[in-house]
């Protein structure tokens, strides 16, 4: 198995004899909007051109529509006859897209002799949920290959518990910038008011509670260093898990372009 991390969520990997490159965000940087004030976003360039990324890939993984998982470079760039693997909710608006092999997993499917089952992700708590959608994550299952778990944008639940009670994955790809929506910084206040700040992804804290609660997983850890409401950079986040005595040949913090095989 190989992992390569391209930019915040977008990854590249090598796993049951295909390649499947997960969530592309392949637009320039500074090509969306600021999300906390600071910058445009992404704040990084891609590292490789998009022809590189694109190349040798048989299945498109998508954990949700947000513009930082699949924008509209990656909707354009995209051959339209490459599969797509999607959640039930996104299913008829990536097909107006114009995708013409699209597969979604409700629960289950086998593609290729992968065995691809589709897991809860919680993207933040409280109220800040009506607004940021039905996000999901994935167990990618086949045969001589450990399963692999990519969480998707989710803060530490009980769900994901369940996920590893169940699956028992033996590497983790974890979104784990600690990204949160500050109360002056509100890019919702259309549809809801904040109070407080919101986390809507996992950051160094809850990648330790991941780790304790599941000791024996490796986990690569992915959505840092490209937008501008992240809390987590990829110093403080091996920082805090050393200083927490993790055995850091558990964990991994790519740079974008790296490769890790495990």
């Amino acid at each position: 198995m190989e992992v390569q991390i391209i930019r915040n969520a977008t990854v590249k990997i090598k796993y049951g004899g295909k390649i499947w490159l997960v969530d592309p965000f392949l637009g320039d940087v500074n090509s969306l909007p600021s999300f906390a004030g600071k910058s445009a976003n992404p704040t990084v360039s891609l590292p490789f051109s998009i022809s590189d990324i694109l190349n040798g890939v048989d299945y498109v993984l998508i954990t949700h529509l947000h513009p930082d998982h699949f924008d509209t470079k990656a909707q354009e760039t995209i051959s339209k006859s490459l599969p797509l693997v999607v959640q039930p909710s996104d299913l008829e608006k990536i097909k107006k897209f114009g995708f013409k092999m699209v597969e979604a997993i409700d629960q289950q499917k086998t593609l290729d002799n992968v065995k691809i089952s589709r897991v809860e992700a919680l993207h933040g708590e409280g109220k800040i949920l009506s607004v940021m959608g039905t996000v999901s994550g994935y167990i990618l299952e086949a045969e001589n290959e450990a399963p692999l778990y990519i969480t998707g944008d989710t803060i530490w639940c009980d769900s994901i518990k369940s996920t590893l009670d169940k699956f028992n994955p033996g590497i983790i790809v974890c979104n784990a910038g600690g990204n949160v929506f500050l109360p002056e910084n509100n890019p919702f206040e259309e549809y809801i008011s904040l109070e407080r700040v919101h986390k809507v992804i996992m950051d160094e804290k809850q990648v330790l509670e991941l780790l304790t609660y599941k000791k024996d997983t490796i986990v690569v850890t992915v959505h840092i260093g490209a937008l501008d409401h992240e809390t987590v950079t990829r110093k403080s986040m091996k920082e805090y898990l050393e200083n927490h005595l993790v055995n850091m040949n558990r964990v991994f913090v790519p740079e974008d372009g790296e490769t890790i095989e495990l």
